[in-house]
């Protein structure tokens, strides 16, 4: 069902799929939901892949792997969890290593007096185990994509706001910023809205 997303974290999990060998079954009827995760017929059956919300939004229960969640989350991992025809059937731990100089920058924008916060749609626990390992001062977390336009307004209150992004989901909230920065990698409609 990933290998169909664009998303970086279901490249990353296709990624360790095949580094494991798992055999690969066709699938059919994929649909991407935005901010929540993926769904597609498998060998018959109906698998959806994504974040809690969209379980929950699909009536499916995720307390049975509600522990190793937590845990995950205080390790700093995104979970996911899969499903198979309306029965959860795993969470999956994700990570986005904390690059080694990301400390020193915001370090540095702190030493220029600059706030560092952090708006993403990981769980509260992830993003602030990232806030604590980074130094970023302010975490807004648990926003769907189309939610990164307010936050920047709840951040405002009459400061100037530059917004770093790279994926077509950050591309309202770079042009809403004051200032708003794409990563050179990122995608191109990022890249398009961004100042810099």
């Amino acid at each position: 069902v990933e290998e169909r997303s664009e998303h970086p974290i279901a490249e990353a999990i296709v990624r360790a799929a095949r580094a494991e060998g798992a055999p690969r079954a066709e699938e059919g009827d994929f649909t991407s939901v935005t901010g929540h995760g993926v769904r597609a017929m498998v060998d018959g059956a109906q698998v959806l892949v994504g974040a809690d919300r969209f379980m929950a939004r699909e009536g499916i229960d995720t307390a049975a792997l509600s522990a190793q969640e937590t845990e995950l989350a205080k390790r700093g991992r995104t979970a996911l969890y899969a499903a198979v025809d309306g029965r959860l059937a795993a969470v999956i731990g994700v990570a986005d290593p904390v690059k080694p100089a990301s400390r020193a920058a915001i370090a540095a924008l702190h030493e220029k007096g600059l706030k560092v916060a952090m708006i993403t749609g990981d769980k509260r626990e992830t993003a602030e185990a990232i806030a604590r390992e980074t130094g970023i001062d302010h975490v807004i977390a648990g926003v769907l994509p189309d939610g990164k336009v307010a936050a920047l307004d709840e951040l405002r209150q009459g400061r100037q706001i530059a917004f770093v992004g790279d994926g077509i989901n950050d591309a309202p909230a770079l042009a809403h910023a004051d200032v708003g920065i794409a990563i050179g990698t990122g995608t191109d409609v990022a890249i398009e809205s961004a100042d810099v």
